[in-house]
C-alpha cells in the first residue's frame, strides 16, 4: 500500500481484533460448561417474575412524571455469597482510572481534589440512597461536581451502565422540568406529555451520547451512588440522544408505597 501510515495503523486495530477474538475462544469452554452444569434446566434459568406492571401513563398525579416501571421479585434461593455483590454498577477496565475521573470531574481545581466522587478500588460503585428532588431542582453549591467559579452552569456529574452502551457518564443539570411530547399513532390527535429529568452528554465536545436505544430501565446514579431514577428515553438523532430523559426515583418509591410496597434500594444477604 502507498500509505504507510495508514496501512500500519489498520494493521494494529486488526491486531487488537484478533486478540479480542482469542481470549473470547479461550473463555468459551469455560461458559459452555458452566452454562450446561448450572442453566441446562430451564427451572434454574427462572430467577424471578413480575409482581406488579402498572399500565404505561403520563403525567401521573402532582409530579406529572411518566409511569412505565415493574416490580420484580427475585427468587432468593437462586442467590447466595457466591452470585450476589448488593446493588453496584462495575466500572470496569475499558475506561482507565484516570480517563474516567477527568469524565466525573472535569472542571476540578489542581490544589482541591474532588469530593463527590472516589473511584472504588474494586471497580464496584456501591448504590447508597438517592438524590432529593430539591436536590436535582436546586442551583446549591453542595451538590456540584464542578469547582470552578461559573455559577450560571451548575451541574452533577451521572453515570450508568445501559445494555446497549455499557458505561457512560453525563451531566444531570438544573433544569426544572423538561416536557417529553409522545405523539399518539393518529397524527390528528394531541400528544401527552409528561415531565423529564433531563441528562446531557458530559461535556460541550462530542464525547458520546449518554443513552442509545436499549438503555432504558439503567439506574442513573450521582458519584456518590446515590440514585437519580430510571432512563427511559431519549431525543436527538436515530442512533443517540444528546438528551436523556429519566423518572425520578423519588416518584417511584412513592408510587411503589402507594401499591403497597416498600422498596430496599441496598439489600444484602443475611448471614
Amino acid at each position: 500500500m502507498d500509505d504507510d501510515e495508514g496501512a500500519e495503523l489498520e494493521r494494529d486495530d486488526v491486531l487488537r481484533e484478533m486478540e479480542k477474538t482469542r481470549k473470547s475462544i479461550r473463555l468459551l469452554p469455560e461458559f459452555l460448561a458452566a452454562t450446561s452444569k448450572d442453566w441446562k434446566e430451564r427451572e434454574n434459568r427462572i430467577l424471578d417474575h413480575v409482581v406488579l406492571s402498572p399500565h404505561i401513563s403520563f403525567d401521573v398525579r402532582e409530579d406529572g412524571f411518566m409511569e412505565d416501571w415493574a416490580v420484580i421479585e427475585i427468587d432468593d434461593s437462586k442467590v447466595d455469597f457466591t452470585n450476589f455483590v448488593g446493588n453496584v454498577i462495575d466500572l470496569g477496565t475499558a475506561i482507565s482510572i484516570a480517563e474516567f475521573m477527568t469524565w466525573m470531574t472535569p472542571h476540578a481545581g489542581a490544589l482541591e481534589p474532588p469530593r463527590s466522587f472516589h473511584y472504588p478500588t474494586n471497580r464496584l460503585l456501591e448504590l447508597r440512597g438517592t438524590v432529593s428532588d430539591g436536590e436535582i431542582w436546586k442551583d446549591s453549591p453542595k451538590t456540584h461536581n464542578n469547582n470552578n467559579n461559573n455559577h450560571n452552569d451548575p451541574y452533577i456529574m451521572v453515570l450508568k451502565r445501559g445494555y446497549a452502551s455499557g458505561l457512560t457518564v453525563g451531566r444531570l443539570n438544573t433544569i426544572r422540568s423538561l416536557t417529553k411530547v409522545y405523539s399518539s399513532k393518529d397524527r390528528s390527535l394531541p400528544g401527552q406529555m409528561s415531565n423529564e429529568i433531563a441528562v446531557l452528554p458530559r461535556d460541550s465536545t462530542p464525547s458520546g451520547a449518554f443513552a442509545v436505544p436499549g438503555d432504558s430501565g439503567s439506574a442513573v446514579v450521582d458519584g456518590k451512588g446515590r440514585i437519580v431514577g430510571l432512563l427511559n428515553g431519549g431525543a436527538g438523532g436515530a442512533e443517540d440522544s444528546d438528551c436523556t430523559y429519566v423518572t425520578s426515583i423519588n416518584f417511584l418509591l412513592k408510587r411503589m408505597l402507594e401499591h403497597g410496597l416498600e422498596a430496599n434500594l441496598s439489600p444484602s444477604l443475611d448471614i
